[in-house]
């Protein structure tokens, strides 16, 4: 059974997080620091993730859904009961948008995964980030992080290492993001740029494949 090797994903995440400052440099658009809350939380949904795939949870069936929205939950909050508590109003918000928003919900997600579900798993995991991560997006904050875990839930379901943020693929990560998060969903873009978008972060996943990922 896949499971993640959680020991070498700290590691690579430590290590971008020590050279960030000059990788933030070299990106399209500056991104916030990468400080010692956000690894820990980025840690903490690869462990959710982990016990997801250890109990053959799929995230992309209509009963799991929940779980998308609990990775969001995790890299915002983190898992302590106290601090959620704290962001109790912000969770309920993210929960109605995650369900209701018109333009982007997790039905949308749902159906355009169903619709693709014979496509390989780097295309389905591609398909859901772009979608979820262009305007609106499916969330008021986290959506890159979440993305990152979702695409790597989804490739990990299909017993591909996930994805897993390091120093020699951050730069092909990060631009191409950036052109995403600011691409809105109309007739145009669903039909012509999305879909590029999505080609290129199917093959750039595809190219990312890294067994040290995996137990």
């Amino acid at each position: 059974m896949t499971r993640l090797n959680l020991k070498n994903i700290t590691k690579s995440l430590t290590n971008v997080q020590k050279e960030f400052n000059e990788l933030n440099k070299k990106l399209h658009m500056r991104r916030d620091p990468m400080d010692d809350v956000i690894v820990a939380n980025m840690l903490s949904g690869y462990k959710y993730i982990d016990k997801l795939i250890g109990k053959r949870i799929d995230i992309t069936r209509k009963k799991n859904l929940h779980h998308i929205l609990e990775l969001n939950h995790i890299v915002l909050c983190g898992t302590d009961l106290k601090v959620r508590k704290e962001f109790s109003k912000h969770i309920k918000g993210t929960t109605d948008r995650f369900y209701g928003q018109k333009g982007c919900n997790i039905g949308d997600l749902f159906s355009w995964h169903k619709n693709n579900i014979k496509k390989s798993a780097w295309n389905r995991a591609a398909g859901l980030y772009s979608l979820h991560l262009s305007q609106p997006q499916l969330f008021f904050e986290g959506n890159h992080r979440t993305g990152a875990l979702l695409m790597s839930t989804v490739l990990a379901l299909d017993d591909k290492p996930p994805f897993v943020l390091n120093l020699d693929n951050a730069e092909a990560y990060f631009n191409p993001s950036t052109l995403v998060k600011f691409t809105q969903k109309n007739i145009v873009t669903n039909f012509w740029t999305l879909p590029k978008l999505r080609k290129y972060f199917a093959k750039f996943l595809k190219e990312q494949e890294d067994g040290k990922y995996l137990v």
